[in-house]
This record gives C-alpha cells, structure tokens and sequence, in this order.
C-alpha cells in the first residue's frame, strides 16, 4: 500500500477526489462493522461522517444509504457520480467493536493519521478486538437468565436449575449452529433443550419457584440489542432498517418460542404465561438480580470487560428506579420503564466521559436488565395455544402483547433521551472538537 510524503499525506486527506476509491472503501469497512456489530443506524452515519471530514469528503457530497444487509454510498460532485455499497450478513452484537471505531477516528484526527495508517488500522480491528469464548458466553448466558429469575422473586434453587436449563440451551443452540443448520433452527433447539430441562425439574421436584425457571430458561435468547434498534431506527425516521430489525426480531423470537412449545407438546401446560412478573414490593434479591441480569448479558454483547461493573449499576439503576415507581407511585409497566430507563441513559452520557468510552456502550447493555422481550414470548407462547385460551386468557394474552410494544418503545425513547434533549449541544461540542484538531493538522509541518 502507498505510504505518502508529509505534502502528499495533507494533498490526500484535505483534497476528497485523490484515492476517492480507497477512501470510500474504508467508509465502507466502517459501516460494515458497525451494522454487522449492533450499532443503530443514527450511529453509523454520525461515525462514517466523522470519517468522511477526516479524510477530507465534504458531508455534502455524500449520499449514505442504510438497510439492515446492505451499506450503500454514493459520492455526487458537479457532473461526478460513484456509488459504491457493501453487503452485511452477519450480525451478532459487539459493543468492544463499535466503541473502538470511533476511538480509532478520534485517534485519527489527535495523531494526524495518513490516509495508509487510518486504512491498515480500520482493516485490522476485526482481528485486533477480543472477543469472550463460547464457554465464558454460555456461563454469561445462564447467569443472565438465572438474574431474572432471582429479579422476579425466584429463590436459590430457582436461581441455580435456571443456570442448568439455560446452559443446556445455550450448548444446544451453539453445537446446532456448528453443525450447520440455519439460525432459527439452532434457535428452535436451544429452546426445546432449556425448556425440556426445566420441565424435567418442574414436574419432579416440588418447589412453586421453579415456574421461575420456565419463564427465565430462554430469556438469553430474546435479541435485546436488535429489538432496541429497531425503534430507535423507526422513530429516527431509518423506516426500512428498523422495520427489517423488527422482522428479525419476530424471527428469532418466534423460532425460540416455537421450540419451547414443542418441548411442552405433550405435556400438561403448565400455567407459566400467568406468572405475576410485575413487583409488588422492594427488595434486595431485585437489585442482585438486575445487577447480575445486565453484567452477564453484557458479557453476551462483548463489552469490554473493564465496563461490566459499571453496566451492571447502570442495570440496578434503570430496573430499580421502574419497580420503585411501580410499587411506590402506582406507574404503569411502560411508564415506569421509560422514567427508569430515560434516568439511567442522562446519567450514563456523563459517566462515558469518566469512563472514557461511547455512551452506548454501556446505555445499551444497561438498559436490558428491563427485559424487553419477555411479553413477547408469552405474547406468541399464547397464540400458539390460542385454541384452548379461556376468554379470561384471551384478554391476558392480548395484555401481554400490547404491554410488550408499549414496554419496548419506552425503552428506546429513554435510551435516547440526551440524544433528544441535548442533540444540538452534543453536535456542535462534537463539531468544535472536530475543527480543533482540523486546525492543527499542519502544526508540526516541516519539522
């Protein structure tokens, strides 16, 4: 690759017609990896911009287009035109990634990085970021689904058989991806196993906390990040993106609950749609469990590790101030979820700058110890059995599913709340930022 004299380097990063071709690759590359990573489409266009102006490409040339597989660019000048674009198959939520993107570009502009060093930098970060084994995500995993058990009044031996069932389900899951079948087959398994366990324990060992643990087997499985950005996506006017994450999340829920409903085919139903998950009252299993809960979920998200502490409080934070004004104030579910989640997203903005990382990054993950699946699967779990729903039935399942939405919006709009209140504020800081190192580009010029 071409390495650059000092004018040369300056030509290419301040002129956006010189190397265009390698430039909008790289654009490319980073949009790639933050789609492919569970980056929301606002993000991406904010990081793939801040590229663009480093490397010298006006925002007003540019034509960026989104969808959930494909990355699509388009530089317009005068009577110049490219279009460019690049495919995104795989999607498994990666929060050390999108947090080292835009580390890098910050980076980029501090250093005065060569177009050739920001190019080999981008291009290595998907060898250079570590990611958790399988065995260390499974533990994670099973800790997560076991918090929520605790979290919705579960006790030890809840606790420690949700652990085992959802093990089983994750290996299940993992072993049947390896061997080659589709995804939302391996989805399908891994919920037959961890329900057919947690069924065995169930109907031989006589504990009423163990309805617990056929709530909470699963619930690793429900794809948080993707259900998240999918309403951001659509209230941030990305209709096509969100609404694709929305049909994949419907997918994978639908795929999971279908294999739960095959493992309980032939046996007697038990009643675990019905299972009062609402607090009554305060409690301290309710912050271990909402701490567990976010911290090993996050695990599943690959944050970095020195943030799954701060995670964790940020997942005691939004899920205690929900159930305080719930059992203390009488708020609704999703009333109580958006206060809870908006409170945690405007501390948190402040908290990334101590931490020294993306707000997301730790919004994100902190925000589903709320669980914003869990009535969605109850909500399918009864439609597939809509035939013997009682009318009372009938009514809780419609209750499920309209909580469900309601819940699910009020997440996303309190996750991005300092992105509403402030959002001229956090783009002009950002803009000052920008020009500040712009302006010294050619300060050790000649030395």
């Amino acid at each position: 690759m071409k390495q650059f004299t000092l004018e040369e380097k300056n030509e290419v990063l301040e002129n956006p017609f010189i190397h265009i071709h390698r430039k909008l690759d790289v654009l490319l590359n980073i949009g790639k990896l933050l789609m492919e990573c569970g980056a929301d489409t606002n993000r991406i266009i904010e990081e793939m911009l801040k590229a663009a102006t480093f490397m010298g490409i006006p925002h007003d040339y540019l034509n960026i287009h989104i969808s959930y597989t494909t990355i699509m660019l388009n530089l317009l000048h005068k009577e110049r035109s490219i279009t460019v674009f690049r495919k995104t198959p795989v999607h498994v939520p990666n929060m050390a990634m999108i947090n080292a993107v835009s580390k890098l570009t910050w980076r980029a502009f501090e250093r005065h990085y060569s177009l050739t060093t920001y190019e080999q930098l981008i291009s290595k970060l998907d060898c250079t970021i570590p990611v958790y084994p399988d065995w260390i995500k499974g533990i994670a995993c099973a800790l997560g689904s076991a918090g929520l058990a605790f979290l919705y009044s579960g006790d030890m031996i809840a606790f420690i058989v949700t652990v085992i069932c959802s093990l089983i389900g994750y290996f299940g899951r993992t072993l049947s991806v390896r061997f080659g079948c589709n995804e939302y087959v391996g989805i399908a398994i891994g919920g037959f196993a961890a329900m057919v366990s947690a069924y065995g324990f169930y109907s031989h060992i006589e504990q009423d906390s163990l309805v617990y643990v056929l709530v909470c087997c699963t619930l690793f499985m429900i794809p948080g990040v993707p259900l998240i950005n999918s309403v951001i996506d659509t209230i941030n006017n990305h209709i096509l993106s969100g609404i694709t994450r929305a049909i994949r999340t419907i997918l994978i829920v639908g795929s999971m609950t279908l294999g739960m409903a095959m493992a309980l085919y032939f046996n007697p139903m038990p009643a675990f749609s019905f299972v009062d998950i609402k607090p009554h009252v305060l409690s301290i299993e309710q912050i271990i469990g909402a701490f567990t809960a976010a911290a090993s979920f996050a695990v599943l998200f690959n944050a970095p590790v020195r943030l799954l502490v701060s995670i964790g409080i940020g997942g005691v934070l939004c899920v205690f101030t929900r159930n305080l004004l719930t059992v203390e104030f009488g708020f609704s579910i999703p009333g109580a979820t958006f206060v809870g989640a908006a409170v945690m997203s405007v501390i948190y903005v402040k908290v990334s700058t101590w931490l020294k990382t993306s707000s997301t990054i730790i919004i994100v993950p902190s925000a589903i110890a709320l669980m914003p699946g869990i009535l969605y699967y109850r909500f399918l779990i009864d439609i597939l059995h809509i035939n013997t729903l009682s009318e009372s039935g009938l009514l809780h399942m419609v209750q499920n599913g309209v909580t469900g939405i309601l819940t699910i919006v009020s997440i996303a709009v309190g996750v991005a709340i300092p992105n509403v209140l402030a959002q001229k504020y956090l783009k002009a800081r950002k803009e000052r930022r920008i020009q500040q190192h712009l302006a010294t580009r050619h300060i050790n010029d000649g030395q």
